[in-house]
Order: structure tokens, then sequence, then C-alpha cells
């Protein structure tokens, strides 16, 4: 006799349950591993921002809210931040660029409409682009 002979049909019913969950989080964990163990190439915006100096030096015009960027010889997930609203996020960094505390400006499609980073004689950065 099974274990399914002697118990409810309730019982076997959420015997079954349970032994697919367990097989289907096995399932998940071994694609996790694989997952972990793929060497996938990194954002092209993260890469350059990080490539170029950071966020310190790179006014980053985007319609992100979130980054990865090396720190501490690792990578870590980062929230933008400005000193305004999150809604002036792109004017900041845009006048960062302008004003030549930042040298670098990476641009998007999300943020590029209404947005002019040309050289301008009220301008502090007054450098070629």
């Amino acid at each position: 006799a099974t274990h399914h002979d002697k118990a409810s049909p309730a019982a076997c019913v959420a015997f079954e349950r349970r032994k697919n969950y367990r097989l289907a989080v096995e399932k998940l964990k071994n694609w996790h591993e694989k997952l972990k163990q793929l060497k996938l190439p990194g954002n092209p915006l993260d890469r350059l921002l990080n490539d170029l100096g950071g966020p310190e030096y790179v006014a980053e015009l985007t319609g992100r809210k979130t980054r990865l960027i090396k720190r501490n010889g690792g990578v870590m997930f980062e929230r933008r931040t400005c000193i305004g609203s999150f809604d002036q996020i792109n004017v900041e960094e845009r006048e960062y660029f302008q004003n030549g505390e930042k040298l670098v400006a990476i641009l998007s499609e999300a943020a590029s409409t209404g947005i002019s980073l040309q050289a301008d004689v009220r301008c502090k950065n007054k450098r070629r682009r």
C-alpha cells in the first residue's frame, strides 16, 4: 500500500502540491546557479558612466532611477540622487555639465528632448563639445 491508498483525497492533493513546490524551488535554484555563472556584459550606460570616471565626474541625463556603480573594488546598485525633487535630476546634471563641474555628459533618448548642451557664452563650461 502506498501513501495515496491510506490518505484522503485532500491529503493526496496537498502532498502533490508540496512535492511540485519543492521540485519548482529546486529548478529555480538550478537556474539561478546557471545565471550566476554567465559572464554577461554590463549595461552599456553603466559601463560608460564607470569607464569615464563615475557619477562624480559624469553628468547622466537619462530616464533612469537606478544604476550600477563601481565602488571599493565591487559593483553597487545605487539610486540616482539630486538636491531637489527627482523630476529635476536631469536639470541638475545638465547644470553641473554646463558649469564645468562635470566634464562629460551621457544622454539617452529618454532625456534628450528640450535639452541643449551646446557651448554658450552664458555657461561656465565653454569647452569644445
